[in-house]
């Protein structure tokens, strides 16, 4: 088999949202970089779609955010609700959380990554391979990394490149291919997944917060045109699950979301539903030289805080304003390069570990009350939501937490200015001019 060899300044392995954001912030700054995403297409099923407040203005002031949400039909939440039969709980109040983007942004990823690729395409110096699966990480004779090689279309590819970012998920190939070590920290819920088609008729639903009752926590993702529905059970319980049958999930649904009504029939059996285990993972480090890990590949945030994607959106900034002086550079300083990948951990991993340990409580709180057949919130938490302008605070407080860096000005605005990518200018609603699908 023949071996295809081309150079970037920038390998990103991973086309989930980090992975994106931050090819789209250095191509945008004139850094050339190449996406290796191993799927055909960037459909996301099962996954976090809440844009916070934050990340919201992050993209405002990339000109992005109106675009996108002119262009992709979504909904908002304004609000963290924890819904029981008898009482709906409001524990967090975003409608002063920012003054143009006062809540989360309901934007399904399959939808979202391709519109920030097309934006990146615009830039001459971004390519993107579409059905590229990573095989191998390449190195120099000091073991440092030196780019990837990957698969395409059943032939072999060697991207050389100064810095390889690894953005390629939970279950990162490039984080197994590192030096780099991972720890799971907690493996308390699992997801149960069942997606039903969406009707015209029917009620909003915010996909921000938790519909309980005695034993049972359900959460409805809206998407274009289907509701994923996820039913939490203790980790590990699967099985046990399995063996009492599809009754208690189809109930469950039935009695908190009555208006899905047939779209339930078809629910039969248990292995129809698709099992998410949550694990809230951590990394010994976040870099080795020539290589950086960023979202879920360097820190797997658990879905029940619906904070993943917001995370990996911030991990790209961070990462583009500490990369875009180094590999602008002629020629580049590989140990800039790894003074800044070393940095961007610095700068982001404690606000991660904190979350993390957050994560880890709630879910140990989760399953007792699964347990217990308790639907409400803490107690402390439905104290807390019975007193006024709480809910204001907690989610101006969650808002902080979330705070992105200004965007460096090199990326803003390019000194020289970095031009549109001709064959995009000439036809900006067709595939992208840098772009190669999966042969076949």
């Amino acid at each position: 088999m023949s071996t295809e060899t081309t150079t970037t300044r920038c390998a990103v392995v991973g086309g989930g949202p980090g992975g994106v954001v931050l090819a789209y912030l250095l191509a945008r700054a004139g850094v050339p970089v190449t996406l290796l995403e191993s799927r055909p297409d960037f459909d996301r099923r099962f996954r976090g779609d809440a844009l916070a407040p934050p990340v919201l203005e992050v993209l405002d002031a990339l000109g992005l955010a109106d675009p996108l949400l002119a262009a992709v039909p979504h909904g908002t939440a304004d609000a963290f609700v924890w819904r029981t039969p008898t009482r709906a709980y409001r524990l967090a109040d975003y409608r002063r959380a920012s003054a143009k983007y006062p809540y989360y942004a309901l934007v399904p990823q399959g939808r979202f990554l391709p519109f920030v690729v097309e934006e990146a395409a615009r830039f001459p110096g971004f390519h993107v391979e579409m059905g590229a699966r990573a095989s191998a990480l390449l190195r120099d004779g000091g073991g440092r990394v030196v780019g990837v090689e990957y698969t395409h279309g059943g032939a072999r590819q060697r991207l050389h490149a100064d810095l390889v970012v690894g953005a390629d998920g939970r279950n990162s190939k490039i984080r197994t291919l590192s030096t780099i070590t991972a720890t799971e920290l907690g493996a308390h819920l699992d997801i149960c997944w069942y997606e039903v088609p969406r009707r015209d008729s029917d009620p909003p639903q915010s996909g921000l917060g938790i519909i309980a009752e005695p034993g049972a926590s359900l959460a409805v993702l809206g998407q274009a045109d289907s509701w994923q529905l996820g039913y939490l059970i203790p980790a590990g319980t699967f099985p046990a699950l399995r063996a009492g049958g599809i009754g208690p999930v189809v109930g469950a649904f039935r009695r908190r979301l009555p208006w899905l009504g047939d779209r339930l029939d078809g629910l039969s059996e248990v292995n129809q539903l698709t099992l998410l285990p949550v694990r809230i993972t951590s990394v010994d480090r976040w870099s080795e030289p020539g290589l950086l890990l960023i979202g879920d590949a360097a820190h797997v945030i658990s879905p029940v805080g619906g904070n993943g994607l917001n995370f990996a959106v911030l991990d790209a900034v961070e990462a583009a304003n500490r990369l875009v002086g180094p590999l602008l550079a002629d020629p580049v300083d590989p140990e800039a390069v790894d003074a800044a990948t070393a940095a961007v951990e610095a700068a982001r991993r404690p606000l991660v570990d904190r979350d993390q340990q957050q994560q880890k409580r709630a879910e140990r709180g989760a399953v007792h009350r699964l347990r217990t057949a308790d639907p409400r919130p803490p107690r402390v938490l439905r104290v807390l939501s019975s007193l006024p302008g709480v809910a204001l605070l907690v989610a101006r407080r969650s808002a902080r937490a979330l705070a992105a860096p200004p965007i460096d000005a090199r990326i803003l605005h390019p000194a020289a200015g970095v031009p549109l990518n001709a064959a995009w200018a000439a036809n900006p609603a067709g595939e992208g001019p840098r772009r190669s699908a999966p042969p076949g």
